[in-house]
């Protein structure tokens, strides 16, 4: 049990819940209540969370307590375990589960089976890959004519194996983020509660894990083989075992996904099991966030409903994605847990549907992590409202509660660090502009990069030329490892011609005297200075230029920038080339490139002839 009073308190109303949960769930007329419960038993579980003070034998007991307490209910939330128990009994009738519809004529003699009319899917072929076959055959062999024989065979299957993950997840992480995922709601109701076959691939995905850490890339390959016979989007994760290992964690797994298909192999089995993936992508839909969104702008700007060629789409996006994150993965060294939940993250991203148990797999593998995913954790929780369309709604409500939170949780966590990206892709692109201006020595050359800002394009002209680069601002948020000096924007602390080149980029607007700062710069630079500025043409691209600075500004140093700031003062081209006539500067470059609102100017000024 908790140390303290409260987190007992606490953990006694969970258990509440739970058991409420568990008595409730068996009606649909319920399910209101339900969704709320399950609503309160998700923040309480936050709580106990934050506390911090359950001891892991606790979190074990209770989450083994737990999915016991919901191991009878029956699937009163999805219709998925009737087609579990039908794709059974076809196989125990001598057919190949791939080969007919639920519909098809020469499976009469199962029409009459009351399992058949539970079906939501009679025209579709089944979509559940070998593995997961093998398992619904095996409940078949306990079907006495009622299909909750059969159910609770399999469903005893896949809570056992889900409950192994809990145990081997106990030997990995933390109680607190051990209990973030075992006494989840979502995971509760939608493991031991109805039984989908994620329970199966969720102990899948975490002896993946487990093997990799180990270093048995070749047992990993094998279980995460299986993993894909379970549900078929594990095979894209293949490429980051033969990364981390090599061909000895792709051939072992190769063999054994050959040996479960080779039951089921036949030449009617992938144009059918296609067909109906085709189906589902094109006129299935729930809980998309992304895809909602999309259809409704497409919907706004054209009148016409896009749905048939949007769910492609998104599922080509995700195909041209997957590089992408291969890519990522070998350039940052990923843990496997986060390359996974990267891979399995982005396609719910880009699903057209995306039931409430699909999210399973993302929230054990940042328990995986040891990190609280609270955008996946909120989804979670919010999807469980969702089943409200089963009886008339709200559904809307949770699908834009869900994913709004999702987006706001995920842009706090991801954001920063998103950001950050963008902004040294975009010193990338101010180096490249400049690049041509900076001088070619026998030496290294020495640079100053003044208003340095994060230092990004100090540090891109460092590794790229081989220079000595010393960033200077008035204040100081500098991101990189050079060396940053903070000066008082009216005498800079060097000796004259102590720097070949000094830089200037997007600096003098924000300049009191910028008569003073270019005189300056002049002075401890011995061969030039490169200015970048921005530049307007009419009076309201001045006001928009101020206004988008500004606020660039305020993000980009948490508003150190904009205590310091003084008046903008934007110039235009001619402004700027009368100020260098007026400095009797020579200037060596005038270029000025882009459009509104936008525009851009580039001097590069010679420190030899400054008189």
């Amino acid at each position: 049990m908790p140390r303290s009073p409260l987190s007992r308190a606490l953990l006694v109303a969970l258990t509440a819940t739970v058991l409420a949960l568990a008595a409730l769930g068996a009606d649909r007329t319920q399910l209101p209540l339900l969704v709320l419960l399950a609503l309160i038993a998700g923040g309480l579980l936050v709580w106990l969370w934050h506390r911090n003070d359950c001891r892991m034998t606790s979190v074990v007991l209770f989450a083994v307590g737990f999915r016991l307490v919901l191991l009878f209910l029956p699937p009163s939330l999805s219709d998925d375990s009737y087609r579990y128990v039908w794709d059974g009994l076809v196989q125990v009738q001598g057919f190949n589960p791939y080969q007919c519809q639920p519909e098809d004529p020469a499976l009469a003699d199962l029409h009459d089976e009351p399992v058949y009319d539970l079906l939501n899917s009679q025209s579709f072929y089944t979509v559940y890959p070998p593995a997961s076959q093998l398992i619904f055959a095996f409940g078949a062999l306990f079907y006495d004519g009622s299909w909750m024989s059969s159910y609770y065979a399999i469903k005893l299957i896949l809570v056992l194996s889900e409950i192994l993950a809990v145990l081997l997840l106990a030997r990995m992480v933390e109680p607190r983020w051990l209990m973030l995922y075992a006494w989840n709601p979502l995971v509760l109701l939608e493991t031991a509660g109805q039984a989908h076959t994620e329970s199966l691939l969720l102990l899948l995905l975490v002896l993946v894990v487990y093997a990799a850490r180990a270093g048995w890339g070749g047992r990993a390959s094998v279980v995460l083989a299986i993993a894909g016979w379970v549900k078929l989007y594990p095979f894209v994760l293949f490429p980051f075992l033969w990364r981390r290992f090599g061909w000895r964690a792709v051939w072992p797994g190769a063999m054994v996904a050959i040996g479960l298909a080779t039951p089921y192999a036949a030449t009617f089995v992938p144009g059918n099991v296609l067909a109906s993936l085709d189906l589902y992508a094109r006129l299935f839909e729930f809980n998309a966030g992304l895809y909602y969104g999309i259809k409704e702008v497409f919907l706004l700007f054209t009148g016409a409903d896009w749905s048939k060629q949007i769910g492609p789409a998104l599922r080509l996006a995700f195909l041209i994605g997957l590089p992408v994150v291969y890519v990522l993965d070998g350039r940052f060294k990923w843990p496997l847990a986060r390359a996974f939940l990267v891979t399995i993250g982005l396609y719910l991203l880009l699903a057209t549907t995306v039931h409430p148990w699909y999210l399973l797999s993302v929230l054990l593998l940042a328990t995986l992590l040891g990190k609280a995913a609270w955008h996946w954790y909120w989804l979670g929780l919010f999807s469980i409202g969702t089943y409200l369309l089963y009886v008339g709604g709200p559904y809307w409500e949770f699908v834009a509660l869900g994913w709004g939170g999702w987006s706001l949780l995920a842009a706090r966590r991801y954001g920063p660090r998103m950001f950050q990206a963008l902004m040294r892709y975009r010193a990338w692109r101010k180096f490249r502009l400049i690049q041509p201006y900076l001088p070619r020595l026998n030496r290294p050359i020495t640079v100053l990069d003044l208003g340095a800002g994060e230092g990004y394009v100090g540090e891109r002209i460092q590794s790229e030329m081989q220079a000595t680069v010393t960033l200077a601002d008035v204040v100081d948020f500098n991101r990189t490892g050079l060396r940053h000096v903070t000066y008082d924007a009216k005498e800079l602390p060097w000796s004259d011609a102590e720097y070949d080149v000094v830089v200037l980029y997007f600096v003098l607007h924000h300049a009191g005297d910028q008569l003073q700062l270019l005189r300056e710069a002049l002075r401890v630079s011995s061969d030039r200075v490169i200015v970048v500025e921005s530049v307007f043409e009419k009076e309201g691209e001045r006001r928009l230029l101020t206004t988008l600075d500004k606020l660039a500004n305020r993000i980009r140093s948490g508003g150190l920038m904009n205590e310091r700031e003084v008046e903008l003062m934007f110039r235009t081209v001619d402004d700027w080339r009368a100020i260098f006539r007026e400095m009797h500067v020579n200037v060596l470059v005038d270029r000025h490139r882009g459009r509104w609102p936008h525009r851009q100017a580039i001097f590069v000024l010679s420190a030899r002839s400054n008189a």
